[in-house]
Parts: C-alpha cells; sequence; structure tokens
C-alpha cells in the first residue's frame, strides 16, 4: 500500500514537472544551447528533490550491524571488566596486601524494613529475583567482609538492591569496584552489566537519571553512540546506550551520592525512584550523614532508596592495620619497619592518629609519606612518630590535614621528571578548576579546560597571534602576485578579519559551550548520501549557470565540487566499530586530534580541487594560474581549519594549552604529566574517558585557599544549586 502510494505521488510530481516546463518552452522558447542546457539541468533537479527528500526521511534499515543487544552487553562486560581490572592494578588495591573492608547492617532508619522487602520480592511479577532459601532472615544477616559482598549483594538481598554506607575514606569506592568484578565474574551470557557510575557529575535537576547515564556510557565507551536498530524498519531515535538501559542490560553502580552538593541529594534520592522499573538492580554509595541528612529533608518525606537494603562500613581493625603498614615499610626488624612501633602501639585507641589510620584512605596516605622507596635514605623521609604529637594535632582532622599537605610532596619522592613544586602548582590549579569553574565536580576532562583561564584574556592573545600569522602571508602572498600596495592591503585586511574571527570565536558559544569529543573519523558511504549528493549537485550547478555570467565552467565546478563535497560530509562518521572498546583520556584525546586532521585536510583538499577546476576551466578570466596558485595555498588552509574546528574539540585544548604553560600553571605536556600522576603517583584515578583526584577531600584540600588566576579576570561558573 505504501510504495503504491509513493509510485502515484511520484507520478503525479513528473507530470507536474514535464507540464510547467513545457509551458515555459511554449511562452519563452529555447533561443541557444544554454537555454537548453537550463532548462534540461532544471528537470534534472526537480525529479532529484523527491528522492532526496526520501532518502533523508525514510526509516533505514541495519546496515552498520544489527547484533543482539544481549552479545552487545557481553562485550560491553569484557570492556568493563578490562577497565576496571586496570584500574585495580593502577590504584594498588592487592599492594602491599589486599585490605579486607568489614560491613554491617545499616541503620533501620536508612533504609526499608526487611519483612516489607522480603514481601515485594515475593510477589513480584515473573516471581523473585534470586532463591528465596538463600535470602537473610534478618538485616543483621548482612554482615560481612572481604569477597562476601558479591553474595550480600546477588543471593542475600531479596530486592537486589543496596545502599553503601560509611565514614569519608571507609573505602566505599573500593568496595563498589571489588562487587562490580566479582559481579562480571559470575556474570553469565545476556545478564545485566554491571557500571560504576560517578554521581557527582549528574544534575537531576536539568537530566532525567537515564539520558544521564546514556551520556557516560557513550562517553566511556564510544561505539554506544552508534544508532539502536532492531528487525523493524523504525527511525534510529535512540543510541545503543539507550537501549542497553531501556533493555535493563546495564546494572548501575551509582557512587557518591553526598557528592552532590546538599540541596540535590533529596532530589536526586526522589529521581532515582521514579526513574527504577521494579526488577531493576541497582548498588548505591554514600556518606552515611549525607544520607541520613538528605532523607529526612522535607521534600522527599523521609523516603529511603525504594526497594533497597542497606551496609554500612565498618573502622579497619588494629591488626589489619599494623600489618598493612609494616609489610610496605619492608621485612620484620628493618628499620623502616621498626619507625611505626609507637603508632602501632596506639592503633585501636582512640589518639586522633590512630583514628585517621583506622580507614584505607588514611593508611594509603601514611605509608607514601612515612615509608621509603627503594633507594631512598632513610634519613631523607619524616618519621611517623609526628603524627602523635598532641600539640601539631589535637584532632583527628587536623591529622588528615597534615597527611593530604604532605601527600604531593612524598608523592613525587625522589625528584623525577616532575618536579615536586611545579606538579603541586598544577595539582592545585586544576582542583581549583574543578571546585570553582566547574562546579565542584570530580571529573577532570581535557575538553572541559577551555573555560580555565578567562576567555577575554585568551581571545585577546590568539587574536593577535591569528592576525599577525595570516597577515604576513596574505601579505607575502599578495606583493609576490601583485606588487607591494596589493601585499599591504592584503596584510592589513587579511590579518584584521581572521584576528577578529579568532578572537569572536573563542568567545563564542563554539568555545565556550561543553561539547563531547569525537570517537574518531570512519568513512562509511551511503545511498542516502549519494541521492543527495546528485541533487545539491543539479541544483547547485543550475543555480551558478543561471544567475552568474561565467556560465557553464561556474557551475560544472559547482555542480562537481558541491555533490562531491555533499556525499563526503554526509559519510563521515564518528562512531568506532569495536563495542569492547573503552577509552582513556590520552586515547579520546589522540581520536579527537585525528579527527580534526582528517576532516580538515579532507576540506582543504576539496577547496583545491574546486580552485584547480575553475583555474583550469578558466573561470576567472582575470586570474591567472600563478596568482589563482598562490590564493590557494592561502584559502584552502583556512577552509580546512574551519571544518576541522567544526568537527572537532581538540583545538580548544590547544587554544588553553599554551597559555597555561606560559603562566606556570600547567606543564606543556599535561596530558602526559596527567597520566603520571594516575599510574605511578596515586594522586589521580581513572574513571572511563575522565581523571578524578584519588578522593574527593583531596581534591578540596588542594582547591582551597582559592589560587589567584591571571589579571584576576575570574569568571566563575555559576554552581548547581
Amino acid at each position: 500500500m505504501k510504495r503504491r502510494v509513493l509510485v502515484w505521488l511520484g507520478t503525479v510530481w513528473t507530470v507536474l514537472v514535464i507540464m510547467g516546463l513545457s509551458w515555459w518552452y511554449y511562452r519563452h522558447g529555447f533561443r541557444t544551447d544554454e537555454d537548453l542546457l537550463k532548462a534540461l539541468g532544471l528537470l534534472a533537479a526537480l525529479l532529484a528533490l523527491p528522492a532526496m527528500l526520501w532518502a533523508e526521511i525514510r526509516p533505514r534499515r541495519v546496515t552498520q550491524s544489527s547484533t543482539p543487544l544481549e552479545q552487545l552487553a557481553d562485550t560491553v562486560a569484557e570492556a568493563v571488566r578490562r577497565q576496571w581490572e586496570q584500574e585495580a592494578r593502577v590504584r594498588g588495591l592487592n599492594d602491599p596486601r589486599p585490605l579486607s573492608l568489614s560491613w554491617t547492617s545499616a541503620g533501620a532508619e536508612l533504609v526499608q524494613p526487611w519483612p516489607s522487602l522480603c514481601d515485594l520480592a515475593e510477589n513480584w511479577p515473573g516471581g523473585p529475583p534470586g532463591d528465596p532459601a538463600r535470602w537473610a532472615a534478618g538485616p543483621e544477616g548482612l554482615a560481612g567482609r572481604g569477597g562476601e559482598i558479591d553474595q550480600v549483594f546477588r543471593e542475600r538481598i531479596p530486592t537486589r538492591r543496596m545502599v553503601v554506607l560509611g565514614e569519608p575514606g571507609a573505602g566505599k569506592t573500593v568496595l563498589l569496584i571489588l562487587l562490580l568484578l566479582a559481579l562480571i565474574e559470575h556474570r553469565r551470557p545476556g545478564d545485566p552489566v554491571p557500571v560504576l557510575f560517578s554521581l557527582a557529575s549528574w544534575d537531576p535537576g536539568q537530566q532525567d537519571l537515564y539520558a544521564w547515564m546514556a551520556d557516560q556510557l557513550t562517553r566511556d565507551h564510544r561505539a554506544l553512540r552508534a544508532p539502536a536498530h532492531d528487525d523493524r524498519e523504525r527511525p534510529g531515535d535512540r543510541n545503543l546506550a539507550d537501549a542497553l538501559l531501556e533493555d535493563r542490560l546495564i546494572l548501575p553502580v551509582l557512587d557518591g551520592l553526598d557528592e552532590l552538593p546538599e540541596a540535590l541529594r533529596p532530589q536526586a534520592l526522589g529521581a532515582i525512584n521514579r526513574a527504577l522499573p521494579l526488577r531493576q538492580p541497582l548498588v548505591l554509595s554514600s556518606r552515611t550523614a549525607e544520607y541520613h541528612d538528605a532523607l529526612l529533608r522535607s521534600d522527599t518525606s523521609g523516603v529511603a532508596l525504594n526497594r533497597a537494603a542497606g551496609i554500612r562500613l565498618l573502622p579497619l581493625d588494629a591488626a589489619q592495620a599494623m600489618a598493612y603498614l609494616q609489610e610496605d615499610a619492608g621485612r620484620p626488624g628493618a628499620a623502616a619497619t621498626a619507625r611505626w612501633s609507637q603508632v602501632i602501639a596506639l592503633l585501636g585507641t582512640e589518639v586522633p592518629a590512630a583514628l585517621a589510620l583506622s580507614t584505607p584512605l588514611g593508611l594509603f596516605l601514611a605509608h607514601t609519606i612515612y615509608n621509603p622507596r627503594p633507594g631512598e635514605r632513610l634519613a631523607d623521609v619524616a618519621h611517623p612518630d609526628e603524627l602523635l604529637d598532641p600539640t601539631r594535632f589535637p584532632t583527628r582532622a587536623a591529622v588528615e590535614t597534615h597527611m593530604f599537605a604532605a601527600f604531593i610532596p612524598a608523592a613525587y619522592r625522589p625528584p623525577t621528571r616532575w618536579k615536586a613544586e611545579r606538579a603541586e602548582r598544577t595539582l592545585k590549579f586544576l582542583a581549583h578548576h574543578l571546585e570553582y569553574t566547574r562546579g565542584g565536580t570530580p571529573d577532570l576532562a581535557w575538553w572541559q579546560l577551555n573555560n580555565a583561564l578567562p576567555n577575554r584574556l585568551l581571545a585577546r592573545a590568539w587574536g593577535c597571534a591569528a592576525a599577525l600569522t595570516t597577515g604576513l602571508a596574505a601579505g607575502l602572498a599578495g606583493a609576490l602576485t601583485s606588487g607591494p600596495e596589493t601585499g599591504i592591503t592584503a596584510a592589513g585586511l587579511v590579518g584584521l578579519a581572521f584576528g577578529a574571527g579568532v578572537g569572536l570565536g573563542i568567545n563564542s558559544a563554539a568555545y565556550t559551550k561543553d561539547r563531547a569529543p569525537t570517537a574518531g573519523v570512519f568513512f562509511l558511504p551511503d545511498r542516502s548520501a549519494a541521492a543527495k549528493a546528485v541533487t545539491i549537485a543539479l541544483v547547485v550547478g543550475l543555480w551558478a549557470t543561471i544567475k552568474t555570467r561565467v556560465g557553464l565552467r561556474l557551475g560544472f565546478t559547482a555542480a562537481f565540487v558541491g555533490g562531491f563535497g555533499a556525499w563526503l560530509w554526509e559519510s563521515i562518521i564518528t562512531v568506532p566499530p569495536d563495542p569492547t572498546t573503552t577509552v582513556g583520556p590520552r586515547q579520546v584525546l589522540a581520536q579527537d586530534r585525528r579527527t580534526f586532521w582528517i576532516t580538515a585536510l579532507l576540506s582543504g583538499s576539496l577547496g583545491a580541487v574546486a580552485l584547480a577546476l575553475l583555474i583550469v576551466l578558466k573561470a576567472f578570466r582575470d586570474v591567472g594560474l600563478r596568482d589563482g596558485l598562490w590564493w590557494g595555498l592561502m584559502v584552502t588552509p583556512v577552509i580546512g581549519l574551519w571544518i576541522g574546528c567544526a568537527y572537532s574539540v581538540w583545538w580548544r585544548f590547544l587554544v588553553v594549552r599554551l597559555p597555561l604553560a606560559m603562566f606556570w600553571h600547567a606543564p606543556w605536556r599535561l596530558m602526559g604529566f596527567l597520566a603520571d600522576a594516575h599510574e605511578h603517583r596515586g594522586v589521580l584515578r581513572q574513571a572511563g574517558a575522565v581523571y578524578q583526584f584519588r578522593h574527593r577531600n583531596l581534591q578540596r584540600h588542594l582547591a582551597a585557599p582559592q589560587q589567584p588566576r591571571p589579571f584576576d579576570l575570574v569568571h566563575d561558573r555559576p554552581d548547581r544549586t
């Protein structure tokens, strides 16, 4: 039926076009051969127009991949496993010895009553999610330690929804990583994939939970940007990340409710409750006090996370902390081990230092600061007994503040490529950028550093540089082709125009507005792009022939270049073919930089081809071959660079990178510095395509007091509250 209607409409359109041209011929006739060519071009363009429109709006069949979502979930699970196994190794979760975290059930006021959870699970449509015989008899049955966390979540909790609570530095994120790896290890083909999401970057007032999770998935797993398809013809109105979430093939592990602004926590909790389907498993972590405060807010009416049980992490016991510190220091009886004797004797007491060392974070800071590296002299390393000074450190907070302050110099000890003073300056600047420019987010993304310095400063600096370089090039070309006077005029006009354009571009939304980097360039020609290219070629060629005085020469060139360019533009995609690939910050930068240069070279080459055709066909009667080549060398690179900027965000990182190095805010090889801070110093952690400080308190410590910015041109981003 649909095909018959389309055939009928096409026939009517063809008849109308032929009748219209016949009437035009009857009134005006064809006086010259050029009039005939114009009529034929118009006929071809009008007949091709419906084909272009249909190619643009028709539902498209699967052409790239028709992999079932269950198989796609299996490949994503493999990528997630590789990502977090690598991150666990970098974070040293098994070095010098694995810390076995222990927990008990959360307070009854923080979770839903246990009988109601059992009743809900037993009466779920399709039956309970697990074996009721393995459910815990009560919340006290959730207590455990170490590797039991997987069993607690999968078997003991009837609804498979869990809240993980604990004090700052207690190891909540570490426990979530261990749980995620265990869930993937026991995962069967087609089961949901556990994915860790950092809630600090979510604004529940601006974005739905599922839309935000889809954005995070496509950021870290670039192939999930591809349109989702099924066996039926329908428009691609969702991507693969949306499809995985909608089909409940993603198990959300939401880390850090407490890292949201205080006013947004109740709103986020309510948004999570509203968004989750009935049988959707979930893990949520938060600091205990912040979670309790969120429940007490009036706008949530004291409602906890729906259908969720809870556990609370316990402090490390003294024996475990002692073993960790001594084994990291060296063999028993060594001088480095003996230095810990007085501190170890007080572990498990209420002494401030003992309390600070009762968490995994405290132990990590302490062993980094006070244990020597291979090749270091023991006398050059601070002594841990200083932590016991009651005058300097009367409270636990004072001890923790001191360890945060001593951590960066210790992490860059002994001095290597990155000096401790320079590293600390850079890290403080970046922490200040996250806290005050980016609204407190923990995500350190290179493509969001464009507003780390004032836009006005960048616009003036780069505008002047662009005006100088392009003005000199244009002046040289003009002087060589038409004489000194033309060269001076060209230098002034081109330099001023290009410099103003660069300055306005840096001040525009194209630079200041957040944009995600591309995933690389891939060429995928299709029939719809070809149909559009043919139509554009005919229309552009006909217009150029009718409206200009140079006739068919320029028309032919415009048709060829316009059609080929449209086909090339429509055939470039930015989705990698392998969904098992999880990319890090440096890989994302390399892909986006490659996108910039490929699109710039393609666009510039296309412009050069167009100019060459115009010269060969003598479309410009007053322009010779030499003049055309000189001006082509000037114009085509500019076209290429502008097109490259439209596709890529790498140029924005480049714009801010040089001033950051000039003002000593960051080293020139910034990505190398960040990779070293993550892989070898333990200062940063990696969450997919972004870096984060190892702990949120470390970021806050480095960001305060506020660091001065050049010329005091501070333009802080408004807080999300």
